[in-house]
């Protein structure tokens, strides 16, 4: 499978303008090091939130703390998929194009990445296909509070229950409410898709 024709053909301006590079908050570049060594890059919307510096830093690291600390309970590789249908739930091209641009990243270049494939990719998009009940249990969790988090049904509570750890249950409720968050951020400021991730947009069909 190759990928399909971009959406988007050339990255947009910002409505407004981003931190430069040599104006970053010095307190912030700890943080930055290590994010532009996973990601390969310093995504936009970072150099936007660069203009509230004591707020990037919380964000930031709720980010590392939801997405990847040592400490959590679920698997990385699933928290990354599960954004991805979160993020293309809530409508955010953004957001989603990002995951599937780590999903898809083979890693070799030290970035974040998992190799999933073009046909992965593009069946976690449309049609997921959890591997066991544990991973059902996530997926169908995410889909209902993604859609309305105010109707999640009983019987997708209750096989949470069945499947994994009141510990992992919050992380899972955390990743959903922390992508609402970002995907609101970002697509209220219309932060435009880099030009590396454009050739992505043609899978986020928002």
């Amino acid at each position: 499978m190759t990928l399909p024709t971009p959406r988007l053909t050339e990255e947009k301006e910002p409505f407004i303008p981003y931190v430069e590079e040599k104006d970053y908050p010095e307190e912030l570049l700890p943080v930055l090091d290590p994010y532009k060594e996973r990601m390969g890059f310093i995504p936009n919307a970072l150099k936007l939130y660069m203009h509230r510096p004591e707020i990037s830093g919380t964000l930031w690291s709720l980010n590392s703390k939801i997405m990847r600390d040592p400490s959590s309970t679920l698997d990385q590789e699933l928290k990354r998929k599960l954004a991805v249908v979160a993020c293309k739930i809530n409508g955010c091209t953004y957001c989603t194009a990002h995951s599937c641009g780590m999903l898809l990243n083979d890693g070799e270049d030290g970035a974040e990445g998992w190799d999933i494939g073009e046909d992965g990719l593009a069946e976690l998009l449309t049609n997921p296909q959890p591997e066991d009940d544990f991973e059902k249990a996530c997926f169908d969790y995410v889909q209902a509070a993604s859609f309305d988090p105010t109707d999640v049904p009983d019987e997708v509570l209750e096989n949470l229950k069945m499947n994994l750890t009141p510990a992992q249950i919050v992380e899972l409720s955390c990743v959903v409410g922390f992508w609402k968050m970002y995907n609101t951020i970002h697509d209220s400021l219309h932060i435009p898709l880099e030009q590396r991730l454009l050739g992505v947009s043609g899978y986020v069909d928002i």
